[in-house]
């Protein structure tokens, strides 16, 4: 034990630490992990960026592990200590008996130790962790000897020391620097003299844009100016460029015809945008940028892969047609309206939870549009805590609601509907009585829904979309009100204005009566970014003619004709009961053969 003792004492003698952790790292008996021990690591450490960063990880670790012997590694760093070796090294063994045992005594031994390394090491390597934990520890344990004044003496000394190798090191120590109230006008001086190393063509955007940060923080500081969201002064105006610039360097960079590149190539452009934003009189070059994003866009979504896959449903759509055979018009027409269900609301979210922790559920969902432009963006489900963020959670489901949607809208709904325009003839009588059955249609409203729903039926999807969307929207508010809930919101000037859509459905009174699986698709359909969002789309002309003969067309209009059948009563569990009947004939047929 002596030896070992006397011969690390030896090596801790040299306060350069890469060389006395690669003299421990051949020292054998100490406890470890790998190919590294404890106190390899406690010498070796420097990845100290901030005072609020916590040195020591994987020492801290290996004093954790079961097979570590606490007291006997204990004894050996008192052992050490007694003898003379480099303060750097004293205050690091302090330091990491403070962190581990919550003594007071070695932290006030481990702070005497960095300042007086501090005060006689000009090396900036070294310095930079002990001015950090310095820092963190005398304001810690509030100490008497190191006060604020001797923080910033020693913080500017260091700030001398910089050799120019690390500007994120030195950009984290000014930052400290402001927190510890150093000079004002002397840190504004040698921010912009560090800022001014970086040329104009650069495009290390993100650091430029911190030092630009700072300094605009320090000008406010200095002139005792407010923050301002869009600026007209000059030398916020300068700093805000500077940033923009780059960013605009950064996206010139990003010149590959790859989608992914055009997408990175469009980030950068829209925060050039954004910080321009914040720039008085910038409006004519943010014209010119948002032209380049909107041809960027366009050519970003013709360039990008289109994943397909195949799927063999011949014995789904055999088995629909059938059933379709053996029924008449009005039970066909019950079977369309009644039989095919909405995605299950309980089944999407078990699928969703048992993928939790894939990769994909980390991150952000992105929604472009036809022409690339971003409609909506999800936060990944898993919040910091490994909690479920609600909001993203929903977004998922209405994602997946959506895909559930294309699938049922190909398979199910368009066969049937095929089915049914050529085996029979509907007319404004057969669709007439559901519409004055249905407790879903207001009395005002009959003529529309039969116009709307007929001219689904003769495939014109535009025109029965635009007559029927907005009628379903005020058929729900006529719902909230029978649930005795207002449907009016009342702003500052006394207007009353109606709730929209989702605010709607949003409604408590509403989310008790209507069925869960329903209302999750009418948020789908009608409301979501995430899902066909068609309210917006059709109110904002924002399809196009081929896009309202889509499969996300037929499905909205067969969804209306559904929640018309719905609130049939009569009508709808007399055709039911026909139906159910000969299914259950057919089937049994089937298995008597």
């Amino acid at each position: 034990m002596e030896t070992l003792v006397n011969k690390i004492i030896e090596i801790l003698k040299e306060k350069d630490y890469n060389i006395a952790a690669s003299e421990l790292k051949k020292i054998s008996g100490l406890d470890g992990f790998g190919t590294e021990n404890f106190l390899h690591d406690i010498i070796l450490e420097r990845w100290v960026y901030t005072p609020q960063d916590i040195p020591f990880s994987f020492a801290r670790q290996i004093w954790g592990m079961e097979t570590t012997n606490i007291e006997k590694d204990t004894n050996l760093l008192k052992k050490i200590l007694e003898s003379p070796i480099a303060e750097i090294n004293k205050a690091k063994l302090y330091d990491f008996l403070w962190i581990e045992e919550k003594n007071y005594n070695f932290a006030i031994a481990a702070l005497k130790a960095y300042k007086k390394h501090l005060e006689n090491t000009d090396e900036f390597e070294s310095n930079f962790m002990a001015i950090n934990r310095l820092v963190y520890i005398s304001k810690k344990i509030n100490s008497k000897e190191v006060t604020g004044n001797i923080r910033q003496d020693l913080i500017r000394k260091i700030l001398e020391e910089y050799n120019g190798l690390d500007h994120g090191k030195i950009l984290n120590l000014l930052k400290t620097a402001v927190a510890e109230d150093v000079d004002t006008e002397y840190l504004l001086q040698y921010t912009e003299k560090i800022l001014g190393t970086y040329n104009e063509s650069s495009y290390d955007f993100l650091i430029i844009g911190e030092f630009c940060d700072l300094l605009e923080q320090l000008y406010c500081k200095k002139n005792g100016w407010k923050k301002e969201k869009c600026t007209a002064k000059p030398e916020l105006k300068r700093l805000r460029r500077r940033k923009a610039k780059a960013l605009l360097m950064a996206s010139d960079y990003s010149m590959s015809s790859n989608p992914a590149d055009i997408m990175r190539k469009v980030k950068y452009l829209k925060d050039t945008v954004t910080l321009l934003k914040t720039i008085s009189g910038t409006e004519s070059e943010r014209k010119e940028l948002f032209m380049e994003i909107d041809a960027l866009e366009k050519k970003m979504v013709s360039a990008m892969p289109v994943l397909k896959f195949e799927q063999d449903n011949t014995e789904t759509v055999k088995l629909l047609l059938q059933q379709l055979e053996v029924l008449d018009k009005d039970e066909a027409l019950c079977y369309f309206a009644s039989f095919i269900p909405f995605p299950e609301k309980q089944r999407n979210e078990e699928i969703i939870r048992k993928s939790d922790g894939l990769v994909s559920d980390l991150f952000p969902v992105g929604i472009l549009g036809k022409d690339g432009k971003s409609i909506a963006k999800s936060r990944p489900i898993k919040k910091g805590d490994n909690e479920i963020d609600e909001e993203a959670f929903q977004a998922k489901m209405e994602q997946r609601t959506a895909e559930i949607i294309n699938f049922l809208s190909q398979i199910l709904i368009g066969n049937t509907l095929n089915y049914i325009r050529c085996h029979f003839t509907i007319e404004e009588d057969d669709i007439r009585k559901v519409i004055e059955e249905s407790a879903f249609v207001p009395p005002d409203r009959k003529e529309s829904y039969l116009k709307g729903i007929m001219a689904g039926f003769s495939g014109d999807f535009l025109t029965a979309l635009y007559i029927l969307v907005p009628q379903v929207e005020n058929s729900l508010r006529e719902l909230a009100i029978t649930c005795g809930e207002p449907v009016y919101n009342l702003n500052e000037n006394g207007i009353e204005e109606l709730k929209t859509m989702h605010a709607i459905l949003e409604l408590d009174g509403v989310k008790e009566k209507l069925d869960e699986d329903f209302l999750l698709s009418l948020k789908t359909i009608f409301c979501s970014k995430f899902g066909l969002n068609m309210r917006n789309n059709v109110a904002h002309g924002m399809f196009s003619d081929s896009q309202l003969q889509s499969y996300e067309a037929l499905y909205t209009w067969w969804a209306i004709l559904k929640m018309c059948y719905m609130f049939c009563g009569k009508l709808q569990v007399e055709n039911r009961i026909k139906v159910n009947n000969k299914l259950k004939k057919l089937h049994g047929d089937d298995q008597n053969r």
